[in-house]
Order: C-alpha cells, then sequence, then structure tokens
C-alpha cells in the first residue's frame, strides 16, 4: 500500500524556559510542530541531489547486522517502521518474515521507490508512506524501528536548501533543546524515540561524531532520560564505503517506568563491520560496560583506529639505548638559570619548548649556573647575593632554605646526561620531538631520550600521527586544552619499531626526517610534513596489520580526542 501521511495540527510551539530536556514537552514539540514540505526534486541540480537529501545509503552487510539485532525478538503482530527507507535495504531482509508483523517504510524521495520495492509493500500489513517523517503523526506507535538516518549540515537546513527541511518555521524554539551545530539525522533520531511503543526498539546508525560533539549530548539525554542502550556497536571505519569516518549502531529500548531501566550500557568496540560475522542473534562479540552516569563524560576517543597490539610497535622506553628520564630541576629558576651567558660556570640549557621555533634545537637555549667545582669570584658574590634574598623571603623557597642551613654546598646541580630527542611532556596541540643533535642539557619540563640506531627514522617516527596519539591516549587532561603525560605512563606508549620497517621505508624517513630538522614547528609547512611521514608509515602499517587505514582516520582520532577535553 501506497500513502502520504497527513500532517497534525498546526499550534503555537512550546516555549521551553531553560535547556533542560523534557520528554513530554519534547514529545508535544514534534506533535505541535507543522512542517510543511514541498516537493523540490525539479529545482535541484541532479548532481547535488544526493548530499542536499543526506542519503548515504546502507551498505548490505552492515543492514544485515543491524535487521539480525532485532529480528530473533519479532513476535506476531508487532509493528516495523523504516522512516527513511532509501534502497529499502533494511526491511527486505524482512520479506519472509510473518504476515501477520505490520510492515511501514516512509521515503521523501519518489526517485528511489523501484518496481521492486513497490511489489514489496503489495505483500499484506505493509505500507509505504511517500512523504517526510517528520509528517508522520506521533500517535503511530512501532515496536521496532531500524534506521540509517538523512545527514544533512545544520547550515544547510538553515538556508532551505534540503527539501525535507523546507518547512521548518521556528529553529529559534527548537534550538533551545537541539544545539545549533545539530545534523538532521538528531531530529530524526529524536523523533522515532517517541514512535516507540513502550519496550520497542529502535536500532540506528549515525557516523560517530556523536560520542564527541556538543550536539550528541542532547542525544546521549534522550537515550538516558528516554529509555535505555542495549548497546553501541562503535566501528572505526568501513562502516560506509564512500566516507572515512567511524559509525555506531545504536540498540536503543523506550521504557517508560524508569525502575526498569539499565543500569550499564555496553559498548563493542570494532575495527569494520567485518568482524562482526553473521550469527544472527548468537552474535558473542567482546564488549565494555559502561555505567550510565559515566556515559556523558566516557572517553569514546580511546576507541582508536590504530591496532597497537601488532608486532609493528614496541613501547618507547625500548628503543632508547639509556633509561629515559626527566631533565635537570634548577635549583632556585630566577638565580640559576639566565637568558644570556651572564657567568662563566653557566652552561647551555633548553628550557623554554615554545622558544623553540625547529624542530631541531639550534640556538633557543638558556643557560643554567651549573656550579660542582671552582666558583669564580663573580658568580660568588652572586650566590651570596642570591643566599641572603632567599633567606629574606616568607613561606617562599622553604624546602631551599632548609637547605642552605644544612649544606654548605646548597647551590650544586645534579646534571643529567642528555638525549639525541627532548620531548615537553605538558601537551596543547603541538605534540613534537626535538631533534639535540649537539646534546645540549635540558630542563625537567622535558623527557631525554637517547636512540642510537637509525636516529634520523625515529625522529620522523616520533612525529608522526602514529606517535601523537599513542602520546595523546597515554596522557591525562589538565584542563583549558592542556595535557600532562606522566613518566611511567610516557615510558610504555607504543611506537613504530623502526628495526620492523622496510630499509626502503628507513631510508624514506631519513629523507623526511632532513626535511621536517628545519620545518618551523607553528607553521603550516609542519601539517604537510608530517603528513608525508604519515603516508610513508601507513603504507608499511597497512602491510602488517588486517585494518587498512588512512591519514584521514589518523587526523579523525586526534580532533575527536581534543574535541572532548
Amino acid at each position: 500500500m501506497i500513502t502520504t501521511t497527513t500532517k497534525d495540527n498546526d499550534t503555537e510551539l512550546l516555549n521551553w524556559s531553560d535547556n533542560i530536556l523534557n520528554d513530554q514537552q519534547l514529545e508535544l514539540f514534534f506533535l505541535n510542530t507543522e512542517l510543511e514540505l514541498e516537493k523540490t526534486n525539479s529545482i535541484l541540480k541532479k548532481e547535488n541531489k544526493k548530499n542536499l537529501m543526506g542519503q548515504v545509503f546502507t551498505p548490505h552487510l552492515l543492514a544485515k547486522f543491524m535487521v539480525s539485532l532485532f529480528q530473533p525478538d519479532l513476535k506476531e503482530n508487532n509493528k516495523i517502521l523504516d522512516p527513511c527507507i532509501g534502497p529499502n535495504t533494511f526491511l527486505s531482509y524482512l520479506d519472509n518474515t510473518d504476515s501477520s508483523i505490520q510492515i511501514t517504510g516512509v521515503e521523501l524521495d519518489e526517485s528511489l521507490i523501484s518496481e521492486n520495492i513497490k511489489e514489496f509493500y503489495k505483500k499484506a500489513n505493509r505500507q509505504l508512506i511517500l512523504d517526510s517523517f517528520f509528517n508522520l503523526p506521533l500517535a503511530n506507535k512501532f515496536d521496532f524501528i531500524v534506521q540509517n538516518p538523512p545527514y544533512v549540515r545544520q547550515e544547510l537546513m538553515m538556508n532551505g536548501e534540503n527539501s525535507k527541511l523546507l518547512a521548518l518555521k521556528s529553529l529559534s524554539s527548537l534550538s533551545q533543546i537541539i544545539p545549533a551545530k545539530s545534523n538532521l539525522y538528531v531530529y530524526f533520531l529524536l523523533k522515532s524515540i517517541f514512535h516507540l511503543a513502550d519496550h520497542g526498539r529502535m536500532i540506528a546508525v549515525i557516523y560517530d561524531s556523536w560520542l564527541y560533539s556538543d550536539f550528541g549530548k542532547v542525544l546521549k539525554e534522550a537515550f538516558v532520560r528516554l529509555g535505555s542502550i542495549e548497546g553501541i556497536y562503535h566501528f572505526k571505519k568501513n562502516a560506509f564505503p564512500d566516507a572515512e569516518v567511524g559509525a555506531t549502531v545504536i540498540d536503543f529500548k523506550r521504557i517508560i517506568n524508569t525502575k526498569e531501566k539499565n543500569k550499564l550500557i555496553k559498548l563493542y568496540s570494532l575495527k569494520t563491520v567485518d568482524e562482526v560475522g553473521f550469527y544472527g542473534s548468537k552474535i558473542k562479540l567482546p564488549f565494555k560496560q559502561i555505567p550510565v552516569q559515566e556515559f556523558f563524560t566516557y572517553r569514546f576517543s580511546e576507541e582508536t583506529v590504530i591496532d597497537f597490539k601488532i608486532d609493528l610497535f614496541k613501547p618507547i622506553e625500548k628503543i632508547n639505548s639509556q633509561p629515559i628520564q626527566r631533565g635537570i630541576s634548577s635549583i632556585a629558576n630566577k638565580f640559576f638559570i639566565q637568558q644570556q651567558k651572564t657567568f662563566e660556570e653557566s652552561i647551555p640549557f633548553v628550557k623554554d619548548v615554545t622558544s623553540i621555533t625547529s624542530f631541531n634545537i639550534k640556538n633557543e637555549l638558556f643557560y643554567l649556573l651549573a656550579l660542582n667545582g671552582h666558583i669564580s669570584e663573580k658568580t660568588q658574590k652572586h650566590l651570596d647575593n642570591a643566599k641572603k634574598e632567599i633567606l629574606a623571603e616568607g613561606e617562599k623557597f622553604k624546602a631551599l632554605k632548609e637547605q642552605i642551613e644544612h649544606n654548605p654546598n646548597w647551590y650544586k646541580v645534579q646534571l643529567k646526561k642528555p638525549g639525541n630527542l627532548l620531548f615537553n611532556y605538558y601537551l596543547r596541540k603541538n605534540i613534537d620531538f626535538l631533534l639535540n643533535e649537539e646534546l645540549h642539557y635540558s630542563s625537567d619540563n622535558f623527557y631525554i631520550l637517547n636512540v642510537e640506531k637509525h636516529l634520523l627514522a625515529n625522529f620522523a617516527i616520533l612525529n608522526s600521527s602514529f606517535t601523537r596519539i599513542s602520546v595523546l591516549l597515554h596522557s591525562r587532561n589538565q584542563g583549558n586544552g592542556l595535557r600532562k603525560i606522566q613518566l611511567y605512563e610516557f615510558k610504555d606508549i607504543p611506537v613504530i619499531d623502526s628495526n620492523k620497517l622496510s630499509n626502503e621505508t628507513i631510508a624514506q624517513l631519513e629523507v623526511a626526517a632532513e626535511k621536517l630538522k628545519s620545518i618551523d614547528r607553528f607553521s603550516e609547512g609542519k601539517d604537510e610534513m608530517i603528513n608525508e611521514i604519515d603516508e610513508i608509515l601507513i603504507k608499511e602499517y597497512n602491510l602488517q596489520s588486517k585494518i587498512q587505514i588512512t591519514t584521514t582516520q589518523l587526523y579523525n582520532d586526534i580532533r575527536n580526542i581534543f574535541s572532548i577535553n
């Protein structure tokens, strides 16, 4: 049966006084909002229609998996909905289901309705609605909803360029519960929830951006407030062949009685759809259980596309010829570190990472007053004055005062063997390993590494996106975009083992490293150079791993980690 919907009565939108997602208010919003959708396919340019309609069709492998999540639970007279059938991929797997089960498909784009699809809906208890899902009255309740909602950016919605959204009359009211940057799929999912009968289930696939973004918070709150998430299947890649982004399949159950809601959410982290297999309801995949109260703060970004467990990687401490350690701690910077060589006993000293403009440390140095033997007259006067000032301070320098009182050699500095690579363990967007070819001493802001074999190749590897992701996953948020990685955590970060690379790859990395040495760390040229290194390493990674990845996925991982911290 092919029909069109009738619109709900046009009444004034509710005016909410706050941003708290209230299920009654939200349901009334969808009930009372008139969405006047015009058939504008004729004015859409044919080559842009797919993007403007948000059509990203579901691969059969993924669709079959999604249907398998609920198909074993179907009962007589159940009602099933797909609010945007496209080529009818999901529901086609239910063609031989019990004839008492009612199947409803909705589709706005009539050009997608083939003769096979028309034949599918001619069978008993099946209905095809050629209209917008937003015109389907909420009085229609379903036991199961399966969908791949359209993906359209908010700016296209607001400009009226998508035929599904031309009738949205008042985004201002909507924006009070849905952030301005929300994609069209957010609207689809929220409305779908209110079409579910009590204990009805929705299986939906969407890009994984909701796990990290602001607009994803409204979805998380809706899922928790209005029911239970039975499972989240997070595919890091290849869910959609034409899109290099991650995707999630959400298994949601509408539950009105709050006492029946789940306390834990199952998270299945998968590289590709291939991992799910075809076992129907018998699928046994490894999963984590996330307490519902931690759902909003859970670090989904830790589920990276990189498989750090393969033999290509080893802990960073294993590439060093000496133990990794922090740099030199100065007694009191004010008195013992200068920007110029003021005293003959002063030694060149790397202190301020922000002053180092290239990846190769050159003249961006301070000077450390390192006293372990003879002291010149000038330096002795300086020490005497420093001692007086320190003792005259109030609570400041408390520990140093005790040192002065009990140790005549209080001014001595313990030097640590320098390394040819340095890493500042306070991180922002610049996560850089610096080449220290002249073996300058460094302050305790840095971790000291010393690499004897394949130095330049390892210099390139350490500045790759592989290592950056590894560092980020082991670091901790300090607030305001600042992160920190502790020494014991740093020693264990997995990095690509240069010994596992081909001679050709080593040679390519060394050429890239020579270029990287002179690159401005704060310029656009840096990103281009890192991309060149990434491309070299991705070839090796893809040869040695079962999962193929791209630079786009690496950069998405980095962006996602920063977007939620």
